[in-house]
């Protein structure tokens, strides 16, 4: 989505209200699935500074694998562009929403993400414990240990 920025010239703000659609080929090598309902509301405006200001609230879906169960889980996005665009965009007439956009989108990505409950999770031989249940329970190969290690209080 492409902005002309010489509306500035006439006008005191450009809105912006937009459902995005992103093409698979933006987040093709990246831990997205997909994608959805990306919305975009705010403006640009130009600053006493002669600055262009950037101002948008981002709503949208982003799909994740759950770090623990490999699962297809949604991410819900919702965050505000706040940025003063260079001085080399300045001089452009133009400006590609979705690059900054994406750019924002991508630091949004958490490095580890779920949604599973720890009393849930066991597998072949293991389970997650909290950690009172793990105070509590005395591993029997070391029962007789803990009766020796009594006597020496």
């Amino acid at each position: 989505m492409i902005i002309n920025l010489g509306e500035l010239s006439y006008k005191e703000k450009i809105d912006i209200n937009e459902e995005v659609i992103f093409p698979k080929e933006y987040y093709a090598e990246t831990s997205i699935l997909a994608l959805e309902n990306i919305h975009i509301e705010g403006f640009i405006k130009q600053n006493e500074a002669d600055e262009i200001n950037v101002k948008l609230l981002v709503k949208g879906i982003m799909y994740l694998n759950d770090s623990v169960t490999l699962e297809k889980i949604p991410y819900n996005l919702d965050f505000v562009i706040d940025e003063i665009l260079d001085e080399e965009q300045n001089k452009q007439n133009t400006l590609d929403i979705m690059e900054l956009l994406w750019q924002n989108i991508v630091l949004e990505v958490p490095i580890r993400y779920t949604q599973s409950d720890a009393d849930n999770l066991k597998g072949d031989n293991w389970q997650v414990i909290k950690e009172d249940e793990e105070t509590n329970k005395i591993d029997p190969h070391l029962q007789k240990l803990c009766e020796y290690n009594k006597g020496g209080e």
